[in-house]
């Protein structure tokens, strides 16, 4: 039975020229071995496209040389500089594989104890990593899929700066007004917005009537306002334990947190309908979302870090780069019984899964009754806790919507919701 080394060794072709790569920010590095790891060539070329096109003539040249019928690129994957090499191969049609740098670290210790590390040493090791077939099979995102990684990506740093932000907000309101967070559970709703923009100053807030500090409020606010809690405000900023100095200046920062959140709120909003656009392009967009339980953003996050379901051969590789893979350790007839998520694969991914099954446990009857069934079996049949049934509903959603898209059918409710849905 042919096992995935076999498989892979089989992709690297007898009498090639292999070309290892250590990608930098200015100029990279490159050595050319032959498959029995004699070093033909090591140069330096600039990462520019008249730098790519000297590269591939001294490629050529040394193919040529050595009597070579073909060329293949192991390029190391770290940083985000290989890109432009990738992209560029794949334009020209011009084989190459990816090396994981932590591959390549353990192979270049393991065979040299003096831990001798430059650009050369990288390049030359991942050819030869390429050789034995000890590479990553990954395809470059093309077409739709590249755009909505790219736009998911900027999806996530806005929340992350949104988050930031918040939290900035919450810690200058510790000093400045302690009450504030104890009336408005979130500052970034829009009534605590608008107050925090105009007069966040518990002093001045004291020194104006509670009619005139509504007034003033609903002046400058649009939309429903919380007039409730803005009398409550008024009535402790009388008694707050706020400092007073540097009061102006906190204020004045706070305002202007407050106008990067407006403007973040607003690019998250085009951005969601950018993914909500893309995901509608995609062939399994609409498979995804006939899952009860899912909608537009956790859809958009799992098609963005998969890509096209076509590249995947099992739904086994996609619980493994996702990382959530159950392993297991044994040594001398000794075995673990718990199976941690080996963690390995794309974090997003993974973050994306989970984040995604979570409310399906909840809203979600067929994976409500599965999670359920999981936790209450018996003892002898490892019933699973709340995190690790959390875990086994990520790998059964991935195997889900691998199936769902191969067989191209939509979700189908179960029988007993189908009754409460007639009744």
């Amino acid at each position: 039975m042919e096992n995935t080394a076999a498989r892979k060794r089989k992709q690297v072709p007898e009498g090639y020229l292999i070309i290892g790569v250590d990608p930098h920010k200015k100029r990279h590095a490159a050595v050319a071995i032959t498959q029995d790891f004699t070093i033909r060539d090591k140069f330096k070329f600039d990462n520019t496209r008249e730098g790519l096109e000297t590269m591939l003539r001294r490629v050529r040249m040394e193919m040529v040389e050595s009597c070579c019928r073909g060329v293949m690129f192991a390029i190391e994957t770290g940083g985000h500089y290989w890109r432009n090499i990738a992209y560029a191969l794949d334009e020209q049609g011009i084989p190459f594989r990816f090396i994981n740098q932590f591959t390549l670290k353990r192979r270049r210790e393991g065979k040299d104890l003096n831990r001798r590390k430059n650009d050369y040493r990288d390049s030359e090791v991942a050819a030869q990593l390429l050789c034995t077939g000890e590479f990553t099979e990954s395809k470059l995102p093309q077409g739709v899929y590249a755009e909505l990684r790219t736009a998911h990506n900027s999806y996530r740093r806005l929340v992350k700066e949104r988050t930031r932000i918040t939290n900035l907000v919450k810690g200058l309101l510790d000093g400045l007004f302690p009450e504030f967070t104890q009336i408005f559970k979130d500052p970034c709703a829009l009534t605590a917005l608008s107050v925090l923009s105009i007069c966040p100053v518990p002093s001045v807030i004291a020194r104006i009537t509670e009619d005139e500090f509504v007034t003033v409020i609903e002046a400058e606010h649009k939309g429903r306002l919380m007039r409730r809690k803005l009398r409550e405000l008024h009535c402790s900023a009388k008694t707050s334990i706020g400092i007073d100095a540097g009061a102006r200046s906190v204020s004045s920062e706070i305002s202007f947190l407050v106008e990067k959140l407006e403007l973040i709120r607003r690019h998250i909003g085009i951005i969601e309908g950018t993914l909500v656009r893309l995901l509608d392009e995609t062939e399994e967009g609409k498979y995804l979302l006939s899952i009860r339980g899912l909608h537009y953003i956790a859809v958009a996050g799992l098609l963005a870090e998969l890509g096209c379901f076509k590249a995947y051969r099992s739904a086994k590789q996609m619980i493994k780069m996702a990382g959530s893979n159950p392993t297991e350790s044994e040594s001398a007839g000794k075995k673990r019984s718990r199976t941690p998520m080996s963690k390995q694969g794309r974090p997003v991914l993974r973050y994306c899964a989970w984040t995604s099954v979570i409310p399906m446990l909840r809203f979600n009857s067929d994976f409500r009754n599965w999670a359920k069934q999981r936790r209450e079996r018996p003892v002898h049949a490892n019933p699973l806790g709340g995190r690790e049934v959390v875990g086994a509903a990520l790998n059964r959603l991935l195997r889900l919507a691998f199936a769902m898209v191969k067989n191209q059918t939509y979700y189908q409710v179960s029988k007993p919701e189908l009754t409460m849905v007639a009744a």
